[in-house]
């Protein structure tokens, strides 16, 4: 498996002399490695080796695994039991530890390597791009998510966040059950929200969210009718505040909602 580091089986022999694809790793922009069809990896391009700083006797010593995050570990073995007898391909992202000691986000890309036949499987490709900037925003993200829900739950507020510059919205789940909506990507968006507004403020409204966006106040506030996927009109009290980059820019906007509507 994985963990296991040999270049003088059959099957390696096997590999290298078909295909001879030493040197074309090494062209890779990429971290790549060989293994044979059990997944014993018997090569590693010249990127991994000055990536992770491991010496040349790695592979032969069995430490191809210790450049792995240990947490990931155990995912990359099951994703091995999965993929290796159906010679499927596989993505996975896992984390290399360069030779700085830090740990680094990849996206791995599996493929099978075929004879010139077609039909016998000589071992697998593997590729390590770097995603470690997306992949830990994306975690911030996540996390950021996860706080706007409780917070959500903690307030009873609806919860939002703007991205200004891909125009997309996030809403707690809160949001949608109040609107009646679903959430996909054609209604998490900033049009969407402008289409539910009250058609006799929508124009206050946009100016008002123009203005927010050049303004220094910590704090906006704005009340204005919401539109129901029944129809009917709810009367939301929005707060909000703006984000800017360290240029100044306004990046992001998050803001709660409150449903304030008088019951009859």
């Amino acid at each position: 498996m994985l963990w296991s580091d040999l270049s003088t089986s059959t099957a390696a022999q096997l590999l290298l002399q078909e295909l001879r694809p030493v040197l074309l790793l090494d062209a890779l922009p990429h971290l790549a490695w060989l293994s044979t069809p059990d997944g014993t990896v018997i090569h590693c391009n010249q990127r991994w080796y000055e990536y992770t700083g491991a010496p040349a006797t790695a592979l032969a010593a069995g430490g191809f695994v210790d450049y792995l995050h240990p947490d990931d570990r155990a995912e990359a073995a099951e994703a091995q039991l999965r993929h290796l007898p159906q010679a499927r391909p596989l993505k996975l992202h896992l984390r290399w530890r360069g030779h700085d000691g830090r740990y680094r986000w990849y996206l791995e890309r599996v493929v099978p390597l075929y004879a010139p036949d077609g039909a016998t499987l000589l071992g697998w490709l593997g590729t390590s791009t770097d995603i470690d900037e997306q992949k830990r925003t994306e975690l911030q993200e996540r996390r950021g998510r996860e706080l706007f829900e409780l917070l959500a739950r903690a307030t009873n507020d609806l919860i939002w966040d703007w991205d200004i510059s891909s125009g997309r919205m996030w809403y707690s789940q809160e949001f949608w059950q109040l609107v009646g909506h679903t959430p996909h990507p054609d209604t998490e968006t900033v049009a969407f929200w402008l289409s539910l507004i009250h058609p006799d403020e929508l124009e206050r409204v946009t100016r008002g969210v123009q203005a927010d966006l050049t303004t220094t106040a910590k704090l906006r506030e704005a009340i204005y009718r919401l539109r129901r996927a029944d129809g009917r009109y709810l009367t939301i009290l929005d707060r909000a505040c703006v984000i800017h980059d360290a240029s100044g820019l306004p990046v992001r906007m998050v803001g709660a909602m409150r449903d304030v509507t008088e019951t009859p």
